[in-house]
């Protein structure tokens, strides 16, 4: 079962603690005017309640059109901050039998902010495969009753 290595290896790539006083949804999207190419995570939404994370992502791109998909992931841990938002981390839900997985941090720092990190599994020993530099994010907060 990877779901412990993958753990692991977020807490110990982030060193991050679990918990928040913090309850809603927090639904995020690129910002404009970014460098670089098209951004393949086109929006993330977060529920604090259940913990899931859902993210419109490209899974496929040509020169011409970009193949759109679904990616879930798990809500690991919010971090509570001095700026009053929280630091979100998560982690993609790999399918069965898939080798590598990513983790993300989205967090405020003047603004949102994602980063995020491929991890590979060799053997059952979680390994880093890339880090991808941090893109900006437009987020908008929703608070549930």
């Amino acid at each position: 079962m990877k779901s412990k290595p993958v753990r692991f290896a977020l807490n110990a790539f982030l060193a991050v603690t679990a918990g928040s006083a913090f309850a809603g949804t927090i639904t995020c999207v690129p910002a404009p005017g970014g460098t670089g190419p098209a951004p393949w995570i086109r929006k993330i939404a977060i529920d604090e309640h259940s913990r899931t994370v859902n993210m419109d992502i490209v899974r496929h791109r040509t020169k011409d059109t970009d193949t759109m998909g679904k990616m879930r992931a798990e809500l690991l841990g919010m971090e509570e901050t001095q700026g009053g938002e929280p630091a979100y981390v998560f982690n993609a839900i790999p399918a069965a039998g898939d080798e590598a997985t990513n983790l993300f941090r989205l967090f405020k720092a003047g603004e949102w902010r994602l980063i995020s990190a491929g991890v590979v599994f060799i053997g059952k020993v979680p390994t880093l495969r890339a880090i991808e530099p941090g893109r900006v994010f437009d987020c908008k907060r929703s608070d549930l009753g």
